[in-house]
Parts: C-alpha cells; structure tokens; sequence
C-alpha cells in the first residue's frame, strides 16, 4: 500500500488516549505527547509506546535507562500541548509550567494524570520510522476521572471540552433547521461567512494564546493529509473555522459559524476537489500565520482574502 493519506485518515479514526512519556538524563529533564501507548504484558508487567526515530527522547531514556508514562485526565489538554511543541530541548530544572514528581526510576511523572507507569527500559525494538520502547513497570497509579482522548485530528473528551453549553448548541441546531426550510444555497452561506468571519478573526487575534494557535496547526496538518478524501477534510476545514470562533469568544457568532457549518458541509463536499482543498490549507496557514502574530487587523483580512478563495474556488458566485 503506498497511499499514505489513506492511511493517516484510516488511522485518524481510531480514538486513542494521550500519554506524555517522560525521562530524566544528565542533559535534564525531556517529554513528549504520544498517543501510541499499549499495556503489552502481565506476565512480566511490561508497556509499549512507539517513539518516531528522530526524536531525542529515545537517547535519553536509553542513558537514563528508564521512562515514565502519564496518562493525561480530559483537563490537561495544555499539557499535551506543552510536550507536543516542536524544537524543545531538554529542562535541566525541570519543565517550565508542568509538575512532575518522581517515583521509583527518577523519571517525572506528570502531576494530576489520570494514570502513570514509573518503567525501567526492558527494550528498544525498530518499527519502521518508529522505535518501540519496551518498558518493564516498577510502580504505578493513578486517580478517577475521565480521559483526554485523541480523534480526527484534535483533543476531545468524554464529555467534549470546548463543545457548544448546550443552550448554545440548541440555538445554533434550531438555526441550522431553519437554514435548510429556507433552502438557503451556497452564495448565501458565503456570503454570511464572509461578513460574520473576519470579525470572529480578528477578536480571535486578540484573544488567543500560544495552545490554540498550535492546535489550529495541528487541524491544518490533520486535513493536508486528506486533501484527496472531501468527508473527513471538509469536516477538519470546518473545525478550523469553528475552533477560531471558540477563542474569540463571542457566543452570538459562534452560534452562527456552527449553524452555517451545518449547513454547509453538504454543499462543500459536492462541489470540492482536491484542488479546493489544498487552496483552502493554503489559506488556513494565511490566518494561522496572522493570529499568531496577534494582529486583528492582519487576521481579518487573511481571513477575507481566504474566504474570496474559496469562492472563487468552488464556483460559487
């Protein structure tokens, strides 16, 4: 098989818990965020995660000779993105704004997850551009609560952090409802979107941090991988634009970016093409690139200039 898309979105459906494997090396502390962890064996009592062969975390835990694994609780969504950011180094004082505590090995254990494994390093197996990192379970624990799950592309929850309160979500449905006995077509929509998004970015510059931009990268990685596949990029697209509506943060708006969504998927996944999507990536990573800086005026233009792409794109007049 050599359709990597096809595999990164068959992948991307199954609902996996996020971990943060830990080690401590003469060089400091090092963690990352991974949701390829397995409990591999009772018998001895033996874990798994799988490690890209280019991260450093695999020369420290082979020095230190041990590991630990932090099962992250449905509230520690930036501490998944504290460990996910790219180019860290190694904490000779510990990590910045995550508590650890220590357990049997040394290796940081993540205050407040919802389980851990304190692991000596038993192996280390090749797996393709991964390595498989064995550990043999010294001690481990842990607290009741509900777990941070990784799907499609973002952080979620049992009960969905972020999700619209529900009187929101009602509003949003009963207008969507009313949309559709309307028979409102795409150019309406857009034309909606067009006086109603701007504004949400430009609030959205203002008021965002350093997490939600890094998670808007992470729905614009998700959806390049399925520029070819219209279900699940347009419902990654989507989540793009409604996730800049969670962080501005006006619930007038939001309810109707969720609304409009509704509405619009079916009409997007007609009339997209890989073509579309790939424009559309193009202009996420415009108003990425503008939020980030933290100019209101700059993320409503992107935001404008990508919404005329679109249209143009799709044909919609």
């Amino acid at each position: 098989m050599s359709d990597r898309g096809a595999f990164r979105t068959a992948a991307g459906r199954f609902a996996s818990g996020v971990t943060v494997v830990t080690t401590r090396s003469s060089a400091g502390m090092y963690g990352l965020t991974a949701s390829s962890f397995a409990s591999l064996s009772l018998n001895p009592l033996l874990v798994s995660v799988s490690i890209n062969r280019s991260s450093a975390l695999l020369a420290f835990a082979r020095e230190a000779g041990a590991y630990a694994v932090s099962v992250l609780s449905s509230g520690q969504q930036d501490v998944a993105n504290y460990f996910a950011r790219r180019g860290r180094q190694p904490e000779p004082d510990g990590f910045v704004t995550v508590a650890t505590t220590a357990v049997e090995t040394g290796a940081p254990v993540v205050d407040g997850a919802l389980s851990w494994f304190d692991c000596a390093v038993e192996d280390i197996l090749p797996g393709g551009d991964h390595e498989i990192l064995v550990g043999r379970v010294v001690a481990a624990g842990g607290q009741s609560g509900e777990p941070l799950v990784y799907w499609a592309g973002d952080y979620r929850a049992l009960t969905p952090q972020g999700a619209l309160p529900d009187r929101l979500a009602n509003a949003a449905d009963g207008l969507a409802v009313a949309l559709h006995l309307l028979g409102v077509e795409a150019a309406e929509m857009l034309d909606a979107q067009d006086s109603v998004e701007p504004a949400l970015a430009a609030l959205a510059a203002r008021r965002g941090s350093t997490a939600d931009w890094d998670r808007l990268d992470a729905l614009i990685e998700e959806s390049e991988a399925v520029v070819d596949d219209p279900e699940p990029f347009n419902r990654l697209a989507l989540a793009f634009h409604a996730r800049i509506a969670e962080i501005a943060g006006n619930r007038v708006l939001r309810a109707s970016v969720a609304s409009l969504g509704l509405v619009q998927a079916a009409h997007f996944t007609d009339r997209g093409s890989p073509r579309s999507a790939r424009a559309a990536v193009t202009g996420h990573r415009m108003v990425l690139r503008a939020l980030r800086e933290g100019d209101a005026r700059a993320a409503e233009a992107a935001m404008d200039t990508h919404l005329a792409a679109v249209r143009a794109e799709l044909q919609i007049g």
